[in-house]
């Protein structure tokens, strides 16, 4: 419920300014919960609910007493507004956001201190959920859906690199997915832990510690490296992606020492693999973005972007795919996958000795194949019984071949 301040009439929650006078309406308190800040006036803002509670701070709506537009406040708790890395790290979030400008980057407003010592934050009021909300409980998302999801993402990212701003800590709850008549609209929120390469500022972290969600971060990230650049958001993001589209986390493991172990010298499981439904090209694209050395992936997270697209078949710039209404992308990759597929080509078929390719190592016809596993920089080692370098299909020709030969030879001496 809430109430007027003027009259003291109360009104339904969805009710936002009194129908006697206009007054804007105040969130009613439970007597043993009662926040000092509703009522009172933050920067340009009347604080007139509480939205959510985080680790850092608590967000509210804000109406503007005059124009009585809509706004998100987020304040720091107390506790952590003592710290003054949170602090700086609270800064530097709206700083970033104010100068990268970007549809899909939040935008901010104001910045300043609260009565109590803390600071705080105003920016966009978005109603939607964040993506780490929908993907609860191991859900996948529609691959049309996905993609648009990490066209957004990657154009947003592209442009936060262009000015040198590196994110640090992507992950789904970062990427809020906001309603639209087109789908999602996402924006990238906490920029805190970004960044600077064009500048130097203050560092918000000493050299090797580690920035970032543990479940989304980089292999130099995971080892302390101070060279964090463009291509650990775009490690993230395709663990995002890996998310989106299988329902599991690319580097799951209970304690943070196994998954930062994980993600230095292991590979997920081809996502095709998990999701049958998914085209097995997909799998390439993520082993690439995923790669333990930076320098193997793809150049920025755009290329990332466009090369899922053409995974799934779908034509087109991945502007044009990020803008577009969802039902045509869910158009184009249903279009794209009832395509009739094109031979397998016979120098595919051709058996080759040597090392087996990824495509060879990660097909779903091959479920007793082993897993590889990746190290820090980035090169491939395979189990001791395959150090012949041959495939396994290789070897089980070559078996074949080699009875065959024996029942001849056996053949001409019984002659």
């Amino acid at each position: 419920m809430r109430v007027c301040p003027s009259c003291a009439k109360s009104y339904p929650d969805a009710v936002f300014f009194c129908g006697e006078d206009g007054t804007i309406t105040i969130q009613e308190q439970a007597p043993g919960d009662v926040d000092p800040r509703l009522g009172k006036q933050l920067g340009g803002y009347i604080v007139v609910a509480r939205v959510a509670d985080g680790a850092m701070g608590r967000v509210y709506e804000g109406r503007h007493p005059v124009t009585k537009a809509r706004v998100a406040i987020k304040v720091l708790h107390a506790h952590v507004a003592k710290d003054a890395v949170s602090n700086e790290r609270f800064k530097r979030e709206y700083e970033t956001a104010l100068e990268l400008s970007h549809e899909h980057v939040v935008k901010v407003l104001e910045f300043g201190a609260t009565d109590d010592r803390s600071s705080f934050l105003t920016m966009e009021y978005l109603e939607g959920e964040e993506l780490g909300r929908v993907l609860g409980n191991g859900k996948s998302l529609p691959q049309a859906r996905a993609l648009r999801v990490l066209c957004q993402v990657a154009l947003a990212l592209e442009h936060a690199h262009s000015f040198g701003f590196i994110h640090r800590d992507l992950k789904p709850e970062n990427v809020f997915l906001s309603r639209s008549d087109n789908g999602d609209s996402v924006r990238i929120l906490d920029f805190g832990s970004v960044k600077l390469q064009l500048e130097t500022g203050a560092k918000l972290t000493a050299i090797g510690t580690t920035v970032g969600s543990p479940f989304y971060m980089s292999p130099e990230q995971a080892m302390g490296r101070s060279d964090v650049d463009g291509r650990s958001d775009e490690f993230a993001l395709a663990a995002i992606l890996y998310e989106m589209l299988t329902g599991r986390v690319a580097f799951e493991a209970p304690n943070l020492a196994k998954i930062l172990m994980r993600i230095m010298h292991e590979m997920p499981e081809p996502p095709a693999q998990v999701n049958p439904a998914l085209p097995r090209a997909i799998d390439d694209v993520i082993a690439k973005a995923l790669a333990k050395a930076k320098e193997q992936r793809y150049p920025g997270a755009l290329t990332l972007a466009e090369a899922a697209l053409a995974a799934f078949g779908v034509a087109g710039k991945v502007a044009e795919w990020a803008d577009r209404p969802l039902a045509e992308l869910e158009s184009a990759v249903a279009e794209a996958s009832a395509a009739p597929k094109p031979a397998t080509s016979p120098a595919r078929m051709q058996m080759r000795l040597g090392e087996p390719s990824r495509s060879e190592r990660g097909s779903r016809d091959d479920a007793t194949s082993p897993k590889f596993m990746i190290g820090a920089g980035g090169t491939s080692e395979a189990p001791k019984e395959f150090h012949t370098g041959m495939s396994p299909v290789a070897l089980l020709w070559l078996a074949v071949g080699l009875v065959i030969t024996l029942i001849g030879g056996a053949a001409l001496l019984l002659r």
